[in-house]
């Protein structure tokens, strides 16, 4: 068994200034996320009170960042949010919660818009297509309702925000979108800001042709669309960057795609499609998991379980959503211990459970199975003394991390996942040489595959296999195992991560900042392209919805369509 690690020192990369030709200085940056980094709740006197975001996305910028300063545009989310946005005119805080290299700005929107825009668009259709579980009948007239009234008009409210910053902070600032929530932002900034520096990273794993062909085909056209108007597209691994080329050729007609560099030319626009894996920083994750409190209670929770020499720990910490596949980890378990009865009493699972969505009733029916799988294992394998599953539901991330030193099984297990960094966190902090049982289909599978037992996420055997073959794994296996994740993970941090992003921005936009007029660039020959990928042949398409899906009874606005498809373009009837 090894000690703990000393996390290895890493220097942030320096940040080139987009007004110079060399990196003298820090630059600001624009984020535009749909969580902020402040979360603003009313006190009991009806003043605001303002904490630090707790959104995953939000707290691996907030480091990446560090004291760089930083323009974050989010939108409005909470009651708080809305009435201090109104209250200040702009939305704009400065310094807020103590971060003095930080400008908050809340675009506010009214709470029901907010609603289809999140709940009904972005989580109910994008959520599940990207994660490849979007039913065939999952969009209904109400989703139409969601994206014309919701996901459009929110995204046309994002970038006039970031025009207006851009106005401020000059036309060059770096811009960066985060995630599926804001596709069509970028198009509407472009159009007001032809030369503004646009990125867009996508955290989520990026939809096969298959996935899409639930979505409607104008909705997918848009989202294409709005991505290529960016200088940079960004995902976490090169499968997701390949799915997008995939259907840049379905869904981009007329555009030239170029592979190796990855390059898509459509209307004047060059993008870039690069591969950023998302990275944790060390230092800031063991910092978390050391603290007094968090290993007070993680302690306690280990002792009450009698985790130690006679009893060994399976781990998972995970949303409480359906792509976390929890009900099928809770059966490989059950299976564990139905193949081999002589592990009973001798092992426990802990599951530190996060809710999440729960005004969704997809989640609400997701948790009611998760909660019946616990309880079907410990009524069938339970005994006055131990408890197979122990399931604590809430939201401590510095708990969890501290229990994450001391499994000897980490189960993660997702049905996609575009990266997931709990694997990453475990197998940083893990001081006893824990085994990962990890799903081939999250990202973090393509950086830690040597170092993992990899499943199948369906294969309930499989898993189950996996689960014994890490709990009898010899102790030189296992440690070697262990070795391999950490000195991978130790190679990379969120600094790193961010500054990769900037620097190609940087380069990529290095000649219209030179010149600082809007540029048509040439295209690419037909015959080049051809050429050069002549061994490239697009993945066989599946049938994808039209706008004649749309009910007639359904009340859309025309303005939303003009961001879609073309007739001309796409071959498709008024």
């Amino acid at each position: 068994m090894h000690g703990r690690i000393t996390p290895m020192t890493l220097e942030k990369a320096p940040l080139y200034a987009f007004g110079a030709d060399r990196p003298d200085e820090a630059e600001n940056l624009i984020f535009v996320t749909n969580r902020g980094p402040i979360e603003h709740t009313f006190a009991p006197d009806g003043t605001f009170h303002a904490s630090r975001g707790a959104g995953g996305v939000v707290s691996g910028l907030l480091w990446a960042a560090d004291d760089r300063p930083i323009s974050w545009i989010s939108l409005a989310m909470t009651d708080a949010d809305r009435a201090l946005a109104e209250q200040l005119g702009d939305g704009t805080i400065a310094a807020p919660a103590g971060m003095t290299q930080l400008t908050s700005r809340l675009v506010s929107v009214p709470a029901d818009m907010y609603q289809r825009y999140y709940d009904g668009f972005s989580n109910r259709v994008l959520w599940f297509a990207h994660h490849g579980m979007l039913r065939s009948d999952a969009v209904t007239a109400e989703s139409h309702l969601d994206w014309a009234y919701g996901y459009y008009p929110v995204n046309e409210a994002v970038a006039r925000a970031v025009v207006e910053e851009l106005h401020t902070s000059g036309e060059m600032t770096p811009v960066m979108f985060q995630d599926y929530h804001l596709y069509l932002a970028p198009k509407m900034v472009r159009e007001l800001e032809p030369n503004a520096c646009l990125l867009h990273f996508i955290h989520v794993p990026w939809p096969s042709l298959k996935d899409w062909s639930s979505v409607p085909i104008d909705y997918v056209y848009a989202i294409y669309r709005g991505l290529v108007a960016n200088d940079v597209i960004g995902f976490q691994t090169e499968r997701d960057a390949d799915r997008f080329l995939d259907g840049a050729r379905r869904f981009l007609p007329g555009a030239t795609i170029l592979r190796k560099p990855d390059e898509i030319f459509f209307r004047g626009q060059r993008t870039q499609v690069r591969v950023y894996p998302i990275a944790i920083t060390p230092g800031a994750v063991y910092e978390s998991a050391r603290s007094a409190e968090a290993q007070g209670q993680a302690g306690r929770i280990l002792r009450g379980l009698g985790v130690g020499r006679r009893r060994k720990l399976v781990l998972r910490v995970d949303r409480l959503e359906p792509t976390k596949n929890i009900v099928r980890g809770f059966q490989a378990y059950e299976r564990l211990l139905e193949d081999h009865p002589d592990l009973k009493e001798k092992v426990t699972f802990l599951a530190l459970l996060v809710p999440s969505r729960e005004g969704l009733e997809e989640y609400q029916e997701y948790a009611e199975q998760v909660r019946g799988a616990i309880d079907h294992v410990n009524r069938r394998f339970g005994t006055k003394g131990w408890q197979p599953i122990e399931a604590i539901f809430g939201n401590d991330h510095p708990r969890a991390l501290a229990c994450m030193e001391h499994y000897d099984v980490l189960l993660v297990n997702p049905l996609a996942d575009g990266m997931n960094l709990v694997v990453k966190e475990g197998g940083l902090l893990n001081r006893r040489d824990g085994a990962i049982v990890l799903s081939i289909s999250t990202g973090a599978y393509e950086q830690l595959h040597d170092g993992v037992l990899g499943i199948d996420p369906q294969d309930v055997d499989a898993t189950s296999a996996a689960l014994h073959r890490a709990l009898t794994m010899h102790v030189g296996a296992r440690a070697e195992l262990a070795s391999h994740v950490r000195s991978v993970l130790l190679q990379d941090d969120a600094g790193r991560w961010l500054s990769r992003q900037y620097d190609d921005l940087f380069h990529y936009t290095a000649s219209r900042r030179r010149q600082r007029v809007p540029k048509l660039i040439s295209f690419p020959t037909h015959q080049r392209s051809i050429q050069k990928h002549e061994s490239y042949r697009p993945a066989k398409t599946e049938p994808l919805a039209d706008r004649s899906q749309i009910p007639a009874s359904v009340d859309l606005p025309s303005s939303i369509f003009s961001d879609m498809a073309d007739s001309d373009d796409y071959g498709l009837g008024s």
